[in-house]
This record gives C-alpha cells, structure tokens and sequence, in this order.
C-alpha cells in the first residue's frame, strides 16, 4: 500500500484581566494629558504679555478658559463631541476676549484632533470641524482690524490639521480591523488543529478497533466485545476532548492543555487501538514549558494517527523524546509501507504540526525514508516559543 500525500515530506495574548487593567489605564492617561496641557498653556500664556503688550492682561476668566480647553482632553473617548465642543469653545473664547498667549491653540487643535481621530464618520465630523476652523479663524483676527492674512493663516493650518488627523485615522482604523481578522483567522487555525488532532486520532484508532471487530465478530465474539467497549471509550474520550476544545472559544484562557506527563496515557490509547509501540520517553528532570509540551504532545499524536492511518497492516511504531542541549527532540519512526513515486503537497495533518513546531520557534521535517518507512523528526526549544 502506497502512502498518500499527507505521510509526504514537509518541512499578543493579553489575557482578561490585563486587558480590563490596560482599559482602566487609558482614561487614567488622558486625564494626565489634560492636566499637563492645561498647565503648560496656563503657565506660559501668563508670560506672555511681554512680547503682547497690547493684549488684555491675564485673569482668572483667562485662566479658567485655558484650563477648559486643555482638560477638554480628559474625556474624549467617552464624549468626543463634547470634548471637541469645549476645547474648541473655550479657546475661541480666549482669543475673542484678547487674552495674550499662543498656547491657547494647543487645545484647540487638540480638540480638533479628538474629533478627527474618535469620530469615524465623515459626514459628522467634517462640518463641525469646519465651524471649529471658522471660529478660530474669525476669533484670531480683532473686531477692528479683521487681520485677513492671520485668520486665512490659522484656516489654512486647521486645514491641513485635519486632513493629516483623518489620513492617520483612517490608516488606524484600518490597521486595527486588519489585526482584528487576523486574530479570527489565528483563532480559526488554532481550533480547526485542536480538532484535527483529536478527532483524527480518535477516529484512526476507532477504525482499527472496528476493524479487529468485524474479523472477529464471529469466531471469537468476546474479543469482539472487547473491540466494541474500546470503541465506546475511545469515542467518549474524543468527545470530551473536542467539547474541551470548543469550551475555550466561549472561555478563553481555561484551557488544559495536554503534555508530555499525557504522552504515556496516549501510548496507551494508541496500543488499545491496535497498534504496536515502542517509546522511549526520556524527560525526567526537564523544564518543558506548558506551550511546549502540549506542542510536543500533538506531534506524537498527529505521528501516531498518521501510522495507523496510512502504514498499512502489522506495523510498529518508535516514538523517542529526549532532551539535546536547549532542545527537545522529537522522532517518531515506523517500519510500514515507503511511500513510492512522486511526493506530493503535505496534507493537513503534516501542515497542521509544521505550524504548530514553527508557532513556537522549532523545526520539523518529515517523509519517507529508505528502509525506515516514515520517519518525523522534530526540535522545540526548552527556552518556550522564541
């Protein structure tokens, strides 16, 4: 018997409660921001009626004017609208009563830039932030003189403020929902290879024992029954397993994944089934990491469904683990039927370890070998995923 394509040869997680403390951060932030913005244009608009002598001089309207403005910032992810409101208002308030200071356009474009970046749509925030430019401008230049240069200036700049703000809006947004599908399709992968790995060695194992059944339903009925429990367990257990893997997509991060401590439990299973194993497990006094001993974990047992699925009748298996330097090396061996003619692509159970081995900075290789049958090796370093 041939061995098909897939025995061929082929070569950032915030859990919850880091992301409730990183979302309780962000205002904590922005009230830091506001306060230090508020500050700053307090601080030096007092200073600067010396090189404004004709200005009105500074006040504690003035003053409480800045400090709307700045602190304005403080809520511009719960109300960016308000937010663009009051610093917007405030500053062309400032400007209108002639207030001396050039600070005071700070919270006004930052409240632009609230707007622009918290307000996807363009048909809200376009025409506010026109009317904001409009204010600032008309603000900017005095009653009784309209400096028309001064107030096209601060246009023009409120402008080109804007534009930029949207452009890296849009490409923020874009890059979030870009990440955001990635980690569906990540998700997708991680749960189509845990079931993979489980179903396909249940079912494997199934086979044989329903096989071993039906050869011997009726000459030696006992052992038929025998088959038949082993079929009922084997199918329990798949059961568990898949409905394991499943429980994460509602539960994420309670998973309990298997280890090399579960390879003798799987040997087991594999031997119950049918097949004939030889191991040579040699990781007492290892550190292996979680991540890769259940990464370790679902190469044997990918190696192993793939021996019985596709080795042919009588075969023996050899699973060796062992430690080498910064490394667990991993080999799984079987002495069935080579695979003969052209090599074809790996399947997914070969595509399925090699993401696996490679998700976690390893190698695998893995094919048919001269007077071996199939031989899979792979390394994962001890270190965890690199």
């Amino acid at each position: 018997m041939t061995k098909p394509a897939d025995r061929a040869s082929g070569s950032e997680r915030l859990g919850p409660q880091s992301g409730l403390l990183l979302m309780r951060a962000l205002p904590g932030l922005d009230v830091t921001a506001a306060v230090m913005l508020s500050a700053f244009m307090v601080a030096v608009s007092a200073e600067a009626r010396v090189v404004q002598p004709e200005a009105r001089p500074m006040t504690a309207l003035g003053a409480a004017l800045l400090v709307l403005s700045g602190s304005a910032l403080a809520a511009r992810r719960v109300a960016p609208l308000l937010s663009f409101s009051l610093a917007v208002g405030a500053a062309a308030a400032f400007l209108g009563m002639r207030f001396a200071g050039w600070p005071v356009y700070l919270g006004a474009f930052a409240g632009l830039g609230v707007l622009v970046s918290q307000v996807s749509r363009a048909r809200v925030w376009v025409p506010l932030a026109a009317v904001g430019g409009g204010v600032i401008a008309v603000a900017t230049g005095p009653p009784e003189g309209w400096h028309l240069g001064r107030m096209l200036a601060v246009a023009g700049v409120w402008t080109v403020v804007a534009v930029v703000a949207a452009r890296w809006a849009h490409t923020r947004r874009r890059l979030a929902e870009q990440e955001a599908e990635a980690r569906v399709v990540r998700e997708r992968l991680r749960i189509a290879r845990e079931l993979h790995d489980v179903l396909s060695h249940s079912l494997a194992s199934i086979s044989l024992q329903a096989g071993v059944g039906l050869h011997l339903v009726d000459q030696q009925p006992e052992q038929a029954r025998e088959a038949l429990r082993g079929i009922r367990q084997i199918s329990t257990d798949a059961l568990a397993q898949a409905r394991a893997a499943l429980a994460v997509v509602r539960q994420p991060g309670e998973e309990a994944a298997p280890g090399v401590a579960d390879l003798e439990e799987l040997l087991a299973s594999a031997r119950a089934g049918g097949l004939s194993v030889d191991a040579d497990i040699a990781v007492d006094g290892l550190a292996v990491p979680d991540v890769i001993g259940s990464t370790a974990y679902r190469v044997v047992q990918e190696a192993l469904t793939n021996v019985m699925r596709h080795a042919g009748d009588g075969v023996h298996a050899r699973v060796h683990l062992r430690g080498v330097g910064d490394w667990l090396e991993i080999d799984v061996t079987d002495d069935g039927v080579a695979a003969l003619g052209p090599v074809g692509p790996p399947g997914h159970g070969l595509r399925g370890m090699a993401e696996r081995v490679s998700a976690v900075g390893g190698e695998m290789r893995a094919g048919a070998e001269t007077g071996v049958g199939f031989a899979l090796h792979a390394r994962l370093p001890l270190g965890g995923a690199e």
